[in-house]
């Protein structure tokens, strides 16, 4: 049944973040000409173009103490300050670039103050906070200083961006009720091996809208041999008929079918 695009809301915590925007299905500015490139399939510009895109609120790294850039504060989980066997396993520190614009100082935002509930507003949100657990040292939070609503019924799926680079950081996926959540969404994102820069800005996460109702899946084998199993390699065949006569079919009848999927990639017919 067609329904009406469904609308993220996103409720700014503090003045100038970088905001979720609409995913694209464009994934390179410069795009190679002739047939076969990755932009001219249907299913990876239309993979791509889901949901919204989540920059990175701030600037921020994983590096050796003599690369950091000016200006950077070096952070260090407290596991790791109380463990000095781990001091020395990895040399590396994440750090955090101040940006007094959004109100980041010292790895944390000022958020604005709320009088109806001042005594228990948190006033601050940090920007990277660590695990308490000594098996997830590998992992650290993104703190995202706004809160997500969605319509009723509609839960965020938050996943490493869909065929596009997570800035070498590994994005865990998470399904959060934002429908009903009040409080801030935080990333979790594991350190991958060499240096890492993020610029505030860059993209690293995706979030698509997913049904409650969908959460859950059945499966079903279709016997052989069975009416459906018939019919489908007859469609299986006249598939293969199309195919060789266009190469671009699954396109072509995509679009016939559901209406054209709108992204500056498909202007690459």
């Amino acid at each position: 049944m067609p329904t009406e695009p469904a609308t993220f809301t996103i409720v700014p915590l503090v003045a100038n973040v970088r905001l979720p925007h609409p995913a694209s299905a464009r994934t390179r500015t410069a795009v190679p000409s002739g047939y076969g490139v990755r932009e001219q399939c249907l299913p990876f510009t239309a993979a791509s173009a889901l949901g919204v895109l989540i920059p990175s609120p701030i600037r921020f790294g994983l590096c050796r103490p003599d690369e950091m850039p000016a200006g950077s504060r070096p952070l260090r989980s407290p596991l790791e300050q109380a463990d000095a066997a781990r001091r020395g396993s990895d040399a590396r520190l994440l750090y955090v670039v101040d940006d007094p614009d959004c109100g980041f100082r010292r790895n944390a935002y000022e958020l604005a103050a709320d009088p109806r509930e001042s005594c228990l507003f948190r006033g601050r949100e940090p920007g990277l906070s660590f695990f308490d657990r000594g098996d997830q040292q590998n992992l650290f939070k993104l703190h995202l200083p706004y809160i997500w609503r969605t319509p009723p019924g509609l839960d965020c799926l938050f996943l490493p961006p869909l065929n596009r680079p997570a800035r070498g950081f590994g994005v865990a996926c998470g399904l959060v009720e934002t429908d009903w959540y009040a409080s801030p969404v935080n990333l979790v994102l594991g350190k991958p091996p060499g240096s890492v820069h993020v610029a505030a800005g860059d993209p690293l996460a995706q979030a698509i809208l997913l049904p409650r109702s969908l959460r859950r899946s059945t499966l079903d084998v279709a016997a052989m041999p069975s009416q459906l199993y018939e019919d489908t390699l007859g469609e299986l065949a006249g598939w293969d008929r199309q195919l060789a006569d266009n190469r671009s079919a699954y396109k072509t009848l995509a679009r016939s079918r559901h209406g054209r999927i709108e992204g500056e990639a498909s202007e690459l017919d």
